[in-house]
């Protein structure tokens, strides 16, 4: 699984940084889509992860990412709840439209990074 995350949002990094912690089994990869050419700009609206051949965009995105994490299976039946009534993509879109992007003094010139 790879997940794209925006390396110049604070908080995208924090929670990739959160995510490679609880990776017990490492089956998840980080790469900021700021590195990558020509990027489609969806990636600046939201998180995108790739994994068996298919896209998963913002709140589906934390989803599957929660389902690869064991200390994320908590949580995982109220997301899917969240999910089904509606909640869970209104919140997230709430939150994404509000980052704030390219934190003063947290960050270098190619944005935040994640380390190996």
């Amino acid at each position: 699984m790879i997940i794209y995350f925006d390396s110049y949002c604070k908080m995208c990094t924090s929670s990739s940084i959160f995510w490679k912690k609880i990776d017990w089994r490492n089956q998840l990869s980080f790469e900021s889509f700021r590195t990558i050419e020509n990027y489609p700009k969806a990636m600046e609206e939201s998180l995108h992860v790739y994994h068996q051949k298919r896209w998963f965009e913002g709140f589906d995105a934390i989803i599957e990412v929660s389902k690869k994490l064991p200390l994320m299976w908590v949580p995982l039946p109220i997301m899917y709840l969240f999910k089904w009534i509606g909640l869970g993509d209104f919140i997230y879109k709430k939150i994404a439209r509000n980052r704030r992007l390219v934190p003063v003094n947290q960050c270098d010139h190619d944005g935040c990074r994640i380390d190996s």
